[in-house]
């Protein structure tokens, strides 16, 4: 069995309120960052370099993340990924998929990445290794035999502290989603008809058997009820709000909390809440502990404030 790699960063918390610590920390990430463009797909050079900028990417805030994305000259599933997948309805569903901005910004509109000489396609949970071949086929032909493909490495779902199938330690609750809904009655607002979803959901990244990252993320989205002849939907809701998450606390002995917030968000918005830091002078065994949350997230929403209180598994 392959003894599992820790791969964890010393990380600097960005100042969202300042914006000339974000552009010192964006100009700071172009000069080191690890990737360059090879075609339409991002290339690294192993692994530890993938996971370096993915987790300097979850540092920055909304403007600097999309200055990266503009001086790496990528078209990334960021701009292509649609949040309302799953939140049309009246129910939300916690079955959802969510990828983390972060992770949108390396991928690229094909959901496509290279690391090292290997490409790598992610289709809902898993990163199947592409041969030279199936590079250029699209996402559609790519479904139609992913069957045939080899998978290299996953976010996947466990949802206790024992070896999986794989022979690897898991981390408790891993890529999963805890969702909060404001409901509209909590917002008074004439004629129209608002509720706000928050998802708290674990992104841990797993390649070849080996567990790179684990990282808790809250993602804020207001949406408004918009009704046709036949059906009424729930749509993304693009007036920008306040937010504050000053009071949250997920400090624990082996996840680093590092809150990273935008004052000011419209539609949806993903914010770092911690980082998994497996420690010495702990086993291997004791590192895989879970994630604790404690704490409110605020809304502030038609001249009041809203408290959101959160809790994980």
């Amino acid at each position: 069995m392959k003894k599992l790699i820790a791969l964890f960063l010393g990380l600097t918390i960005l100042s969202c309120s300042s914006e000339d610590q974000v552009n010192q920390d964006v100009a700071s990430l172009k000069e080191t960052s690890a990737s360059v463009l090879d075609g339409k797909i991002l290339s690294f050079k192993n692994e530890e370099s993938f996971i370096k900028e993915y987790s300097d990417l979850a540092l920055l805030d909304s403007k600097g993340l999309q200055d990266w994305v503009t001086s790496k000259g990528l078209n990334p599933l960021l701009k292509v990924s649609d949040e309302s997948i799953g939140m049309e309805g009246d129910v939300v569903q916690e079955t959802r998929i969510i990828y983390s901005d972060a992770l949108e910004a390396i991928l690229n509109a094909e959901s496509k990445v290279k690391i090292g000489d290997k490409v790598l396609w992610l289709n809902e949970r898993d990163f199947y290794l592409l041969s030279e071949n199936e590079i250029n086929k699209s996402p559609k032909e790519l479904i139609s035999i992913k069957e045939n493909l080899e998978v290299y490495g996953r976010l996947l779902s466990v949802s206790k502290s024992t070896k999986d199938l794989a022979s690897r330690y898991a981390i408790p609750n891993e890529n999963r989603i805890k969702t909060f809904v404001t409901d509209e009655g909590s917002f008074n607002v004439p004629g129209m008809r608002y509720r706000h979803v928050l998802d708290l959901y674990n992104e841990t990244v797993v390649l070849n058997n080996v567990v790179y990252s684990s990282k808790m993320f809250l993602r804020s989205l207001m949406q408004y009820r918009s009704c046709s002849t036949w059906r009424c939907t729930w749509k993304t809701e693009s007036t920008p709000m306040q937010v504050d998450g000053s009071n949250i606390s997920a400090n624990s002995l082996f996840w680093s909390a590092s809150l990273i917030m935008d004052n000011s968000v419209s539609g949806s918005k993903t914010f770092l809440l911690a980082t998994w830091t497996p420690k010495a002078p702990y086993g291997e065994q004791a590192w895989y502990q879970n994630f604790v949350v404690s704490g409110n997230f605020k809304i502030y929403v038609v001249n009041a404030w809203h408290e959101i209180p959160l809790s994980w598994y």
